[in-house]
Formats: C-alpha cells, structure tokens, sequence
C-alpha cells in the first residue's frame, strides 16, 4: 500500500513523512519540485510532481494509492476544469483521506 502525502516538504509534512517511514510505510511525497524534496525527505520516499493548481499532475501522484494524507489546500485550490483533486483521488481508487486542518482542531 502506498500513502501519497501531498505538503510533504512542510514543517508539519516533513514530519509525517517521518513518521510514516520510520513505521515501514510506503510512502509517494507530492511535491512542486522533486529535485529540490529529495534534501528534504528520508531515503526511500518515492518523489513525484505535483501541484494542486495543476489538476494535470494529479494522476500521476494518484496512481496506486489506497490512502492520502492531505493538507488543507486541495479545498481551497482553483477547481480549474476538473472535479477537483479529492474527487479525482477518490476515482483513482484512494480510499482514505486524512486531512490536516488546524482549523478543524480548534
């Protein structure tokens, strides 16, 4: 099973990548430029383009996954000529979402 967590190169998305691997979890990083995450990232994190104003990057940062860590973002994005990206995720087989929301927390 693979988890893609978009924001992977944030302050909080570091972490969870962390964490994620350190419990033996495969894990996808969408991020905006792979060649610049892979200093930021643990070894063994598969980096792939993505960018939530992009809706055309979004495939291939779906592909094969079952669960999705995602950063508030993805509902405030432009829904350009799309659905959106949780409707594409959930048509491409994703069928668990965590999302991060400080304002949910408080």
């Amino acid at each position: 099973m693979t988890i893609l967590v978009t924001g992977a190169t944030g302050n909080i998305g570091r972490h969870v990548v962390r964490g994620l691997v350190g419990a033996g979890q495969r894990v996808r990083a969408m991020v905006r430029d792979p060649r610049t995450a892979g200093a930021l990232l643990p070894e063994g994190v598969e980096l792939v383009h993505g960018d939530f104003t992009k809706p055309g990057t979004w495939p291939d940062a779906l592909r094969a996954v079952e669960r999705v860590y995602l950063f508030p973002y993805a509902y405030q994005g432009p829904s350009v000529t799309g659905p959106g990206f949780v409707a594409e995720a959930v048509a491409a087989g994703v069928r668990r979402f965590v999302v991060h929301s400080a304002a949910a927390a408080g």
